[in-house]
């Protein structure tokens, strides 16, 4: 189901635009260095997790806001630990961002979230968790 814009014009839908952002994602890792592509999925989750930054502005209640903001600094904190500690924590952290999603799909649950956001994100963070796992440890693509 593509996404409605005000102009009338609309886009792909969210799981195509999950996977051309993850065609985008993906083969910049093997341009990288270890490091720099480990923080660049770092950079990545945080952006991720900082999303519902905006959402927690929209909240109507207090608690909401503050468990939201409490998430995007917790996903912040996995990427700090993913570039610091060890490269597991990212795609660790994109699943459970996946996870995060899949629980505002549920009505009166978090922050409000576009309809069209949870499958995008849930679809790219699967996907990203899985490369990550594939690049870096399953079948290591860096020596």
């Amino acid at each position: 189901m593509p996404i409605s814009l005000p102009t009338g014009a609309a886009l792909p839908s969210p799981g195509a635009l999950a996977g051309l952002l993850f065609l985008v994602f993906a083969p910049l890792h093997f341009f990288l260095p270890q490091t720099a592509s480990i923080a660049l999925s770092g950079v990545t989750l945080a952006l991720i997790g900082g999303a519902y930054i905006g959402f927690a502005a929209n909240a109507r209640e207090a608690r909401v806001f503050w468990v939201e903001m409490m998430t995007a600094m917790g996903f912040g904190l996995v990427a700090v630990l993913g570039i610091w500690v060890h490269w597991i924590f990212l795609p660790l952290g994109l699943a459970l961002h996946a996870g995060w999603d899949i629980l505002h799909h549920r009505p009166g649950f978090g922050a409000p979230v576009p309809k069209w956001y949870i499958p995008f994100c849930v679809i790219f963070d699967l996907m990203a968790a899985g490369f990550l796992l594939l690049l870096y440890g399953v079948v290591p693509l860096f020596s």
